[in-house]
């Protein structure tokens, strides 16, 4: 490229559905602004470090739940489909102008007459549903997968509908078939599309769940959703298992417990018959028109309570933000029902607690929805209004917590690091190879942290954790993490339910793979108990030479798998909250020479902005290919 030559900025835009803008949450304190990151366009694509804006908010599927976001396969993008809530991704071509105006107009043909060359979507409902599906994992999946093998592989759930069914692929003079047989006889052959194309695959499982219907009674009585969920099921089966399908109903919970929900701001204890009001959320519908703890709730809307499911009652409760609902509530303390007619408003499920002893604060944060570092910075601002000189430290509590939104994980570690990489990801779909920087605007940059972490802490949590151990920021304390690195896309389907997909791997700031490894602590207390004979011992060891644990101070990007799995075992993941892991962190934190020698333990190691192309993992190749697109100088907004 030539010194001095024009460059073409070409704008594109890609779908991505996000959580709805903070002034919704009704909060007033701001979160930092994190810069924007950009999206490179190279004429190698294999080679071209990709980087997404920083404030998409990518789900980090937790280890045993799912949070998310949706994405966008290139076809959809070029037909226009962007549905109501975009949000644009700049792509910024690095070509010079000339030969850029041909290249994009070469790439919107070829793109163009890719899309047209794929078929149309099904027009009957089942097999449009399964072919959206196909669709978004041939373009969004991790690795690359046959829609032939996922639609046999879903085909083959029949059976579990009906055992009396059998799916089986039998060549015939020209082509090959798929046969549906029931009862051992033949029902239905469809011909195996020639080209593995996911939209004539999907209108195959719509043709095959038509003829099951026709074939089986007791299929033809299921509902939609039940079929659906099994097939779907056979389907995710083929992709890893942290891929998977959820049904409408359970999508719509996902959808309220990551970004809000139209609601009154109760919380019901169903232990007992009766639906108890256990707490009121503060500035609350409920709280405003005078709705106490300990009220019973005896109708919604006229309907009893009494006799129905949590799931039934929660969900009468729940409604469209500024519609009304009617609710009864007995009071024992008057011995009398009271009615309140409320306008439902957005509620976004409080993730982080906050409590403090002595000259220490604990912030303890459950998950990662679209409120979390919103929480932790109107709680340190707080403190430090509160507290002032005398805060000597905070324990950023992340023991269990399966993790949620990748941009609130990012937005979090910005409260604490003023600058320098957080983390990246990397995948095959382009617009997965994304990196994140600090904004330089942490409100906390000095505060001493120390953060815990225990087997259960995954994905978003262990993204936190790396990002402070990595940075100096934080002495990370307990036991070896859960070692989900991965990064999935939730996609809302035609049907309401969602499609999540694994669509990235993780990469720590010193630039190793947080899949299977995970975060080793700095300070391991898994082998110890809770006894204060204990806390001298984790203490020994924070005061303790590199030398003396010179495995467990080594830098983690220096490792190879045989070095991983022996740090692994040296620090080996435990479940539950142990009291010596506060106990330690209070101690660290009374203790600021101590605290500074434990944070500085572990070995330096290149971040991912500097690490040259020669040093890079293999797995990795899009993220140092060009040093200058991986640095941490100011982007535009």
């Amino acid at each position: 490229m030539g010194k001095g030559r024009p460059w073409l900025f070409f704008l594109c835009f890609i779908r991505q559905v996000f959580p709805l803008p903070r002034e919704c949450s009704g909060r007033a304190t701001p979160i930092p602004r994190r810069r924007r990151c950009t999206l490179i366009v190279a004429d190698d694509v294999e080679r071209a470090p990709l980087i997404a804006p920083s404030g998409r908010s990518t789900v980090l599927a937790p280890a045993e739940a799912v949070s998310p976001e949706p994405g966008i396969g290139f076809c959809t993008l070029l037909r226009g489909e962007f549905g109501g809530f975009a949000r644009g991704v700049n792509a910024v071509s690095l070509r010079p102008a000339a030969a850029s105006l041909r290249a994009c107009s070469l790439v919107l043909l070829a793109g163009l007459a890719a899309c047209a060359e794929r078929q149309a979507l099904p027009n009957d409902p089942t097999g449009r549903l399964f072919a959206r599906g196909l669709d978004e994992i041939t373009d969004l999946y991790i690795a690359p997968v046959s829609s032939r093998q996922l639609v046999l592989g879903g085909a083959a759930r029949l059976s579990r509908l009906d055992d009396k069914f059998s799916i089986s692929e039998t060549p015939g003079p020209d082509k090959t078939y798929l046969v549906l047989a029931y009862a051992g006889t033949e029902v239905a052959a469809y011909p195996i599309p020639s080209q593995d194309d996911p939209h004539n695959w999907g209108a195959v499982m719509g043709q095959l769940v038509a003829s099951a219907k026709a074939a089986s009674p007791s299929v033809a009585a299921l509902p939609e959703d039940q079929i659906d969920k099994t097939l779907f099921d056979g389907i995710t089966a083929g992709l890893d298992r942290f891929s998977r399908y959820s049904s409408p109903d359970v999508a719509r919970d996902q959808r309220a417990a990551r970004d809000g929900f139209g609601g009154i701001g109760v919380t019901l204890d169903t232990s007992k018959e009766e639906f108890r009001i256990t707490a009121v959320s503060p500035r609350s519908a409920a709280e405003l028109a005078g709705i106490k703890p300990d009220d019973r709730l005896v109708a919604v809307d006229k309907v009893p309570t009494a006799g129905r499911s949590h799931s039934d009652v929660v969900h009468a409760l729940r409604g469209p933000i500024l519609s009304t609902v009617e609710v009864t509530v007995y009071r024992p303390s008057l011995a009398q029902n009271r009615t309140f007619h409320l306008q439902r408003e957005l509620v976004i499920l409080p993730t982080v607690t906050v409590s403090r002893d002595g000259d220490t604060a604990v912030l303890q944060v459950a998950s990662f929805n679209q409120n979390t570092t919103q929480q932790v910075v109107e709680a340190v601002y707080n403190l430090k209004r509160e507290m002032g000189p005398q805060l000597r430290g905070i324990v950023l509590d992340l023991r269990s917590d399966p993790g949620g939104l990748l941009d609130q994980a990012v937005s979090l570690v910005d409260v604490f690091v003023p600058n320098g990489p957080i983390v990246a990801t990397v995948g095959r779909h382009p617009a997965s190879r994304q990196f994140f920087e600090a904004s330089g605007e942490s409100i906390a940059p000095q505060i001493p942290v120390v953060v815990l972490i225990n087997g259960g802490s995954a994905s978003s949590s262990e993204i936190v954790a790396a990002a402070l151990q990595d940075a100096g920021r934080a002495v990370v304390v307990g036991s070896a993490s859960y070692g989900k690195g991965t990064v999935q896309t939730v996609l809302r389907l035609p049907n309401d339910g969602e499609l999540t997909l694994t669509w990235a791997q993780l990469v720590a700031p010193s630039g190793y793979l947080l899949h299977e490894h995970g975060v080793v602590p700095t300070l391991c207390t898994s082998d110890l108990g809770n006894d204060d004979r204990f806390v001298q011992i984790a203490i020994q060891r924070a005061a303790a030479s590199p030398a003396a644990a010179p495995a467990a101070t080594r830098a983690r990007a220096s490792l190879d798998e045989n070095a991983w799995s022996q740090l692994r075992r040296s620090c080996p993941a435990r479940q539950g909250d142990h009291e010596i892991d506060v106990k330690v962190a209070k101690r660290l934190l009374a203790d600021p020479v101590l605290y500074s020698q434990a944070v500085h333990a572990i070995g330096a190691s290149p971040s991912v902005a500097a690490v040259p192309a020669a040093a890079a993992p293999p797995t990795v190749p899009a993220l140092t290919a060009a040093r200058p697109a991986l640095s941490s100088s100011p982007r535009n907004p």
